[in-house]
């Protein structure tokens, strides 16, 4: 982290900023407790970390939606399946 981190010129990019740390924060966090959440289904495969990484900002993604006023547990769902048919992503 040699870079030097600027400071926000407004509102805006300061809350973008603090989304962007905050989200990077809590996919972090999700992709150790998907590889533990793994470990306790039965006969079911474990993911490794490079697994549980890559799934954990598309759960924050889903649980964004999910807290939106006009998204909910519906939406979210709605997301994930919308995301695991899309044959661009």
């Amino acid at each position: 982290m040699d870079e030097e981190l600027k400071q926000p010129a407004n509102t805006r990019e300061f809350m973008t900023m603090w989304n962007t740390v905050t989200a990077d924060h809590l996919a972090h966090k999700l992709s150790g407790v998907l590889q533990q959440l793994s470990r306790r289904l039965p006969d079911g495969p474990t993911l490794d970390e490079r697994q549980a990484g890559a799934l954990s900002p598309l759960l924050i993604r889903a649980l964004q939606v999910a807290a939106s006023p006009d998204g909910g547990v519906h939406g979210a769902v709605q997301f994930l399946a919308e995301y695991a048919t899309d044959t661009t992503a």
